[in-house]
């Protein structure tokens, strides 16, 4: 028996989200399903998040046992002639029997990306909000500096959230601008449901001028969902990296 580390990405486009469901097309569905296939036997993959449907990912992470005696690169070939074309393999590494894909992680990184321009781009629609009015990223990205270190993010969590705790620890979160691209990332020990999606929906109105960086952090400090903005939508989103030390 071993522990198998996959670090992988996908297209969260046609999936009804990373989690295995009872009915609707999930990544770890599909990526359980490949691999029981492979090793011949059922299998269970620990991710280091769940991501919502319509979400993307470049550095999502999971581990599995198994007592299979196909090679890393084994596995790792197999796993890129079978699974869908929206979905890929980056890695696949023998780890420590104690390594938990979720447990072990210290952090996780997300980025979200706003096309701000008067037209949306054809070959971008699927993983950038498009937005038309003028934002100050500047302003967005004051904003986002307000969310660093550990609070309660209570006014950023959807109310079907499960967690024991509103707590986290937002260790790097800003906002920068490319042309016509904006791009808002956000690294943190964990995050709560729909957390990011709903931080964003706030710090544009900020962007548009029609709320204060002030009232921004006043947000926050309020711990009161009805006090921040609409969830924005799931598509701009990705999960780029997991951190392990």
């Amino acid at each position: 028996m071993r522990n198998v580390k996959l670090v992988f990405e996908y297209d969260g486009t046609r999936f009804w989200g990373y989690q295995r469901q009872a009915a609707g097309r999930t990544v770890q569905g599909e990526m359980e399903r490949i691999l029981s296939i492979l090793t011949n036997a059922a299998v269970t993959l620990n991710s280091a998040g769940r991501t919502d449907s319509g979400v993307h990912a470049t550095g999502q992470a999971a581990n599995f046992k198994t007592g299979s005696r196909l090679t890393d690169e084994q596995l790792l070939n197999g796993l890129h002639a079978l699974l869908p074309s929206d979905i890929a393999i980056r890695r696949v590494e023998t780890v420590d029997m104690v390594f938990h894909a979720r447990f072990s992680a210290v952090a996780r990184r997300y980025e979200y990306r706003i096309r701000n321009a008067d037209r949306k781009s054809v070959f971008h629609r699927l993983y950038e909000l498009h937005v038309t009015d003028q934002l100050d990223a500047q302003n967005m990205d004051l904003g986002c500096r307000c969310l660093i270190g550990e609070h309660d993010f209570s006014s950023f969590r959807a109310a079907g959230d499960t967690s024991a705790h509103s707590k986290r620890n937002m260790m790097e979160a800003g906002c920068c601008r490319d042309g016509e691209v904006i791009l808002l990332f956000f690294e943190a020990n964990a995050f709560l449901q729909h957390m990011i999606r709903i931080i964003v929906g706030t710090l544009l109105p900020v962007g548009r001028g029609r709320m204060t960086v002030a009232e921004f952090l006043d947000v926050l400090q309020a711990r009161d969902r009805a006090r921040a903005g609409t969830t924005a939508p799931p598509h701009g989103l990705c999960l780029t990296a997991v951190r392990y030390e």
